[in-house]
C-alpha cells in the first residue's frame, strides 16, 4: 500500500511540472518567434509481485523462488523538456525594422550584456538610445564584419564553444533604417550590415535559457546563408486549443493521481486501526 502511495504521488509531480510548461506555453501565445515546449517523462523500474505462502502449493524447497505473478509500476519522472522548432507562422506588420528568418532551423545571433552570444527567432527590432540594433531582450543583434559573405560559410561558434568568426554590433545614424530580403541594414538607401545567422546541426544543441532567447549546450554553430523577410515577425508555434485541451488533461490525471493517494490512506488507516486492532 505504502509502494501504491508513492506511485500515486509521482504522478501529481509530473503533471505539475506539465501544468508549469503548458502556462508557459500559454503565457507567450504573442511572443514573437516563441517554441512550444513539453514534458517527457520516463517510467520509473518495475517491482516483480511474487506468491507468498508458497508451502500449501509446493514441497518446502529453500532454493526455489515463489512465481512472479505479475509486475507492478513504480510511477514516472520527467526524462527532458522538448521543444518543438516547428516555424510559426509569419505576420506582415510593414514596420521598417520587423524582420523574419526564411530557413526553419536559422537564428538571429545576438550578443548580451555580458557579451555572451544568445540565439533567438525574435524578429521585432528597434533602435535604443545609443543607435544600437536590438530584440525585444534588450540584446545587441549582431552583424558579419566587413568583407564576410554568409554564402562563404564558416563557424561562428567551434565545438569548444569558442568564437570561431568576428561579429560586430549594429550601430547607425541616419533618418531611414530598414532591412532587406539579404539582411542587409540599410541606412539612407546605402547597405552597411549584413544580419549574422546561426545554424546548428542539431537542434537540441540551442537550449532555451528565458527571455525568449537560446544558448549553445553544444557542438558548432555554422554561418547560415538563409534570406530574410522585411516587414514580417514570426508568429509563436503555440497551438492554444490544443494547450487547453493539454491542461484539462492534466487536471483529469492529477485528480486521480489524488484520489489514488485518498484510498490508499484510507486503506492503510483500516489494516492498522481494525484489522490491527482484531489481533490484540
Amino acid at each position: 500500500m505504502i509502494r501504491g502511495i508513492y506511485t500515486a504521488s509521482a504522478g501529481m509531480l509530473c503533471e505539475t511540472i506539465r501544468q508549469d510548461i503548458i502556462a508557459n506555453n500559454l503565457a507567450n501565445v504573442d511572443t514573437s518567434g516563441f517554441k512550444t515546449d513539453m514534458a517527457v517523462f520516463k517510467e520509473l523500474p518495475t517491482m516483480d509481485i511474487k506468491r507468498v505462502n508458497e508451502s500449501n502449493v509446493y514441497p518446502p524447497n529453500p532454493f526455489r523462488k515463489s512465481p512472479t505473478i505479475g509486475q507492478l509500476g513504480t510511477g514516472s519522472v520527467l526524462d527532458e523538456v522538448y521543444t518543438n522548432f516547428a516555424p510559426g507562422k509569419m505576420q506582415h506588420t510593414g514596420n521598417s525594422l520587423d524582420v523574419a528568418i526564411d530557413n526553419k532551423n536559422a537564428f538571429f545571433v545576438v550578443e548580451s550584456a555580458n557579451g555572451d552570444l544568445k540565439y533567438s527567432r525574435d524578429g521585432i527590432l528597434t533602435l535604443d538610445a545609443d543607435g544600437f540594433l536590438t530584440n525585444m531582450s534588450g540584446d545587441y543583434v549582431m552583424a558579419l564584419s566587413d568583407g564576410t559573405n554568409p554564402a562563404d560559410g564558416g563557424l561562428i561558434v567551434n565545438a569548444e564553444g569558442e568564437r570561431a568568426l568576428e561579429l560586430q554590433r549594429i550601430q547607425v545614424a541616419g533618418d531611414k533604417v530598414e532591412i532587406d530580403t539579404q539582411g542587409r541594414v540599410v541606412v539612407d538607401g546605402e547597405g552597411q550590415f549584413v544580419l549574422a545567422a546561426g545554424v546548428a546541426a542539431d537542434r537540441k544543441a540551442f537550449r532555451k535559457e528565458g527571455a525568449n532567447k537560446f544558448t549553445r549546450a553544444y557542438g558548432e554553430v555554422a554561418l547560415s546563408d538563409t534570406g530574410f523577410r522585411p516587414g514580417y515577425v514570426e508568429k509563436p508555434n503555440v497551438s492554444v486549443i490544443e494547450q487547453m485541451v493539454k491542461m484539462i488533461e492534466v487536471s483529469r490525471a492529477y485528480e486521480a493521481n489524488s484520489k489514488s493517494v485518498q484510498a490508499h490512506d484510507s486503506l492503510i488507516d483500516k489494516a492498522v486501526n481494525t484489522v490491527g486492532a482484531s489481533r490484540r
